[in-house]
């Protein structure tokens, strides 16, 4: 017997969504390929984050679709593979301490299809997928190409030296491929935060536990509104996708 809490299936509840979460793994393991998987994330600059963060409807869709699109142009044309790839991608707009920090994880197969989609193209190198730097600066030219005609005031509010920085995309090797998903899984129907992580609430505001960067098990605590603002900041526009 297994409980399974689904009294409002929001999809921001820190409770509910298990059960969807387990059936969205479910399908995902079955499409799983035979090959080694890598998780790819792509990280925008700081100085983007605010103006993200104030025109998420029209900015959440250009991070999933440029930097799929990113992959795609770099798993064609680079000397190392030159293959059609596969891309699950799934936004993520927070930190551990549940900061503001858009980014987007892809889980992509290690091969892809020939450009007649008659073979299966394996990278040269089998300790090596794609190169980190040329996937950054695809996904910061992608996204700058297409923000400056279709979406010019939005544009202009961008300082210029954001298109001069070094942007980051990281690139893991992740085995099958499930632990990825298993990660992922988490956050497709919840966001940001499971209730477990709640140590205490009082007076004084509501306490929760974090890992930091180090891999340091540390606890913040923070008034109640500051709390929420931090928690409801990532709850997604009514009809987003998430997951592309």
């Amino acid at each position: 017997r297994e409980l399974v809490y689904h009294s409002c299936n929001h999809r921001a509840c820190p409770q509910c969504g298990h059960a969807d979460a387990t059936e969205w793994l479910a399908r995902q393991r079955r499409r799983l390929l035979p090959v080694p998987y890598y998780l790819v994330t792509f990280t925008v600059p700081a100085q983007l984050r605010a103006l993200i963060r104030s025109h998420q409807q029209t900015l959440y869709p250009l991070l999933l679709r440029e930097s799929a699109g990113a992959l795609l142009d770099v798993g064609r044309d680079h000397k190392d593979l030159g293959a059609q790839l596969g891309v699950l991608a799934v936004l993520q707009t927070w930190a551990r301490d549940l900061h503001y920090h858009p980014h987007v994880h892809c889980v992509v197969p290690g091969g892809g299809l020939s450009a007649d989609r008659l073979r299966w193209v394996r990278p040269k190198q089998p300790d090596y997928f794609l190169p980190q730097a040329a996937l950054a600066a695809r996904f910061r030219n992608r996204l700058k190409q297409v923000l400056r005609p279709e979406h010019p005031e939005l544009f202009r509010q961008i300082p210029p030296r954001v298109w001069a920085l070094d942007w980051i995309a990281d690139v893991q090797p992740v085995g099958s491929g499930e632990p990825a998903l298993k990660y992922l899984a988490a956050y497709v129907y919840r966001t940001a935060f499971s209730a477990e992580r709640i140590v205490s609430d009082d007076a004084r505001g509501v306490t929760f536990g974090y890992r930091d960067n180090t891999g340091r098990e540390r606890t913040l605590t923070l008034p109640a509104e500051r709390f929420l603002h931090r928690f409801l900041q990532h709850v997604l526009p009514q009809g987003l996708q998430r997951v592309r």
